[in-house]
């Protein structure tokens, strides 16, 4: 197949999840030569059916909020939350989370991949590739009709099934999720989520009315400590919870299934001529509920790699450099997150399931840093300086549509390093910081660039992170 002219370089993605449409798209946008490979047909059903706040922000991006928005799907306002206290509910006045059919949902952002000008392929699987300095060859399946396909890039979104978790960096204990779903009368209207003596429990309600219910629990328990069918163990589990509380006449619909569900990060994300997005590179603990929120970020991300990889040769290794430290740290931001909620049912009652997991993740937590002690703040009159603490490093930063070598500022008091505060590049900003300026005459120097309140507003953050400190051998002075 003779390969595209006028410097746009094709490229194949296997798997047309949201992670893969996502990348397709941002991929079009970019002016790329898509090739999409699905192995269903869609709709599809598929789990991940609860999708965050973050979520529709996100679609934007790709031109399908509206889109999404148009059909219709459950809007969250509140969760039912049994975890560490008695029952509550957690409400968003925004309704910004949504419940969705994900086989509807799914179609409706390969659409605008197909509006876009993506070939797709479906129902489609790769049976052989292989990899030279030119680029990948590829024997496709599509539909029992063969395709040979030569792409300079092929980019994974298979989700889970990219490789055996056996041979990934294993991000927790290893966890089972078994469901099912669920029809009957006064079924719930809002999520549930639920901490069980050694597992803990999740339940979703769905646009066409049924009602998907989950139990997470330890693999080896599973395998070692339950006897009984799939369904049966299911059940007697479902029945130690709260999730069908008040429910009349409920059945299942179809049967129980077990999905594998161990936080997990692929030992090889990203080489000069590959990538992995979504759940092939990065499964997040299903307690976050943001696994579609991170399939299409790191898909966001992954295009302007793609981008750089394939039209910025100089910037290659920036560009490998910066997708491998974007997953590392969000890996480790999750893992921080879910060790302090497994930690608050450990310490309540104990058990190897709470513990285990609380421990795992706690152990790859940054330290935290206590704020800073003085009084200073943006109105005041005394003289600041910088950190004794902060370092400023070149680190890859995504800049449009490539990645780039930056200036960033590294403290212990920020999550990682910053290139970019309020969408200005930081370092030029602390560069205009003078022997004896208070926080108000810092952010005057900052203006026209940065208008004055919004500048006061980035002082204040920088002041509250220990960025900046009092310079107690400046002169006092009042601006």
């Amino acid at each position: 197949m003779a390969r595209p002219q006028d410097g746009r370089s094709r490229i194949c993605i296997v798997g047309s999840g949201p992670a893969g449409s996502t990348l397709a798209v941002r991929l079009a946008q970019l002016g790329h030569d898509v090739c999409l490979v699905e192995r269903s047909v869609f709709p599809r059903s598929h789990l991940g059916e609860s999708l965050s706040s973050g979520v529709l922000p996100l679609l934007e991006t790709i031109g399908v909020r509206e889109t999404v928005e148009a059909a219709c799907f459950l809007r969250v306002s509140g969760v039912q939350v049994k975890w560490d206290e008695g029952l509550q509910e957690r409400r968003d006045a925004a309704e910004q989370g949504l419940l969705v059919d994900r086989g509807r949902f799914d179609a409706l952002l390969l659409d605008r991949a197909r509006a876009l000008g993506v070939r797709v392929l479906q129902p489609a699987v790769v049976r052989e590739r292989r990899c030279d300095e030119s680029g990948w060859s590829l024997v496709i399946n599509a539909n029992g009709r063969r395709v040979d396909l030569h792409v300079a890039f092929l980019a994974d979104a298979s989700g889970r099934s990219a490789g055996p978790i056996a041979r990934s960096r294993h991000g927790g204990c290893r966890t089972l999720a078994l469901h099912g779903y669920w029809v009957g009368s006064n079924l719930p209207v809002q999520p549930r989520i639920e901490a069980g003596p050694d597992e803990w429990y999740w339940g979703v309600p769905l646009p066409d009315s049924t009602y998907n219910t989950f139990v997470f629990l330890d693999l080896e328990r599973y395998r070692t400590g339950l006897a009984g069918t799939i369904g049966d163990r299911f059940l007697k589990l479902i029945g130690g919870s709260g999730l069908l509380d008040g429910c009349r006449d409920v059945r299942l619909v179809g049967r129980v299934r077990a999905t594998e569900a161990t936080p997990w990060l692929a030992p090889e994300s990203v080489t000069a001529q590959s990538i992995k997005v979504g759940d092939a590179a990065l499964a997040l603990d299903p307690l976050s509920s943001s696994g579609v929120q991170k399939a299409i970020q790191t898909s966001l991300a992954g295009a302007v790699v793609v981008n750089t990889l394939l039209r910025k040769v100089e910037s290659r290794e920036a560009a490998l450099r910066f997708y491998r430290a974007t997953l590392e740290d969000a890996a480790a931001r999750h893992r921080g997150w879910s060790a302090t909620q497994y930690a608050a049912v450990a310490a309540q009652r104990g058990g190897s399931f709470w513990r285990d997991r609380a421990d795992a993740a706690s152990s790859r937590r940054p330290p935290t840093v206590a704020p800073h002690s003085g009084s200073i703040s943006p109105a005041s009159d005394g003289p600041v300086m910088l950190s004794p603490r902060l370092d400023i490093v070149d680190l890859p930063c995504l800049d449009g549509e490539f990645v780039v070598m930056k200036p960033t500022v590294s403290h212990p008091g920020l999550d990682g390093p910053l290139a970019y505060l309020g969408g200005v590049e930081l370092v030029p900003l602390l560069r205009k910081l003078q022997a004896g300026m208070t926080p108000l005459q810092l952010a005057c120097a900052w203006s026209p660039q940065v208008p004055l309140p919004a500048g006061v507003t980035l002082v204040g953050w920088l002041l509250a992170k220990d960025v900046l400190v009092r310079d107690p051998a400046g002169p006092s002075r009042r601006s």
